[in-house]
């Protein structure tokens, strides 16, 4: 990912665990949650302390569905609204963020949202709220608009209207597919 587009180290836990799902750019659809001892690297990147043995089944599927629960929040975050946000993955979320509980922190300067837990929830609750309190930067982390990228990245433009992760490559495929796109129409059309 390109510094340029790197969030902020309130949401870099964030853009991380979407980024933990690797579209076409890296060369296939990798999961970097597909099994335990991925999850408990995670954790470990980020600073807690958990082994794989601690991790559970249930805890990388949790894992995920936070992840595309946060994919699908950040879609909104599009200029124009174009993504379609995944409803789904939206209602999934919401069916169990209770379940990773968050409590008012005030010994610290801010005050912060802490997470009640330890290990693998605690983490995932963290993140949940660096969501919430990230205030005028949360809408400027996206996702990158090429369907087949999806990657979190933040949006530095002056304006906050980017669309992708890069220019380079993922702008430049969907403008030249969309160049080819409408030069066919055209031809069909004549």
């Amino acid at each position: 990912m390109n510094p340029r587009h790197n969030a902020p180290a309130s949401l870099a836990l964030v853009q991380d665990l979407v980024n933990t799902w690797f579209g076409h750019l890296s060369g296939g659809a990798d999961d970097g949650l597909a099994t335990r001892a991925d999850l408990a690297r995670f954790c470990r990147e980020h600073g807690v302390d958990v082994a794989e043995d601690d991790v559970t089944d249930d805890e990388v599927a949790l894992a995920r569905v936070v992840r595309e629960g946060v994919r699908a929040a950040l879609a909104r975050h599009d200029d124009a609204g174009r993504e379609p946000v995944d409803g789904e993955a939206l209602a999934r979320l919401a069916a169990v963020a209770p379940d990773l509980p968050l409590h008012v922190g005030l010994a610290g300067d801010p005050a912060a949202l802490v997470p009640v837990g330890g290990g693998v929830r605690g983490l995932l609750a963290d993140l949940l709220g660096r969501a919430v309190t990230a205030a005028g930067d949360w809408p400027r982390l996206k996702v990158c608009r090429h369907p087949r990228c999806r990657a979190a990245f933040f949006d530095r433009s002056r304006n906050g209207s980017g669309v992708w992760c890069s220019m380079a490559v993922c702008g430049s495929d969907t403008k030249k597919r969309a160049f080819v796109e409408r030069r066919r129409a055209r031809s069909q059309a004549g």
